[in-house]
């Protein structure tokens, strides 16, 4: 093959370089921009720089909140209060401090929006609280499910004075704490 040349030895005609569409959105591969030259290169680099100012300096959109239908309101805070009760209930275990009324559970959900929240607690449109207290019965009777738990020998309840419900209204996120025992 002694009359081929290779690339390597040399080229005879001038190699032509791949330009990067103007229209092209498209990540540039590190084989183009080895061959870009530093002209192409500075300019490519100052409008990615454009760009980046340009999306810094615009206000960031608020977080579309889906319009929620009332029905669909009422759908996701059943199984909000289903999915609350059935994790307050898998934390109610027999302990020692049973006895005396002093073990303790938690339990965090995450509802779709605050119209969930304030349905699955029954509460009015107008309450702006990060915090409410329940007495356990009212606890009970405001979320319509029984909190008791069957052990060897009887039963465990909801006890103490309160159950607390703490709400974090940009996470769209609550908190149920409160003691059981016998």
């Amino acid at each position: 093959m002694a009359g081929v040349k290779r690339a390597s030895e040399g080229a005879t005609s001038a190699a032509k370089r791949p330009r990067p569409d103007k229209h092209n959105h498209n990540i540039l591969s590190k084989d183009l921009l080895d061959t870009m030259s530093k002209d192409d290169l500075v300019a490519h680099i100052l409008k990615l720089q454009s760009q980046i100012l340009s999306i810094a300096q615009t206000p960031p959109s608020p977080p579309a909140t889906p319009g929620l239908s009332e029905d669909e309101i009422n759908r996701k805070a059943t199984k909000a209060r289903e999915m609350m009760a059935k994790g307050i209930k898998s934390q109610m275990k027999w302990k020692p401090s049973c006895k005396t009324s002093g073990a303790r559970f938690s339990y965090s959900g995450v509802v779709a929006s605050p119209q969930v929240f304030l349905k699955v607690f029954r509460l009015g449109a107008d309450w702006k609280k990060k915090q409410l207290q329940f007495e356990p019965a009212e606890f009970e009777h405001t979320t319509g499910t029984d909190m008791t738990t069957s052990i060897r020998y009887g039963y465990l309840n909801l006890t103490g004075k309160h159950v607390t419900v703490r709400w974090d209204a940009n996470d769209l996120t609550f908190t149920v704490t409160g003691s059981y025992g016998l």
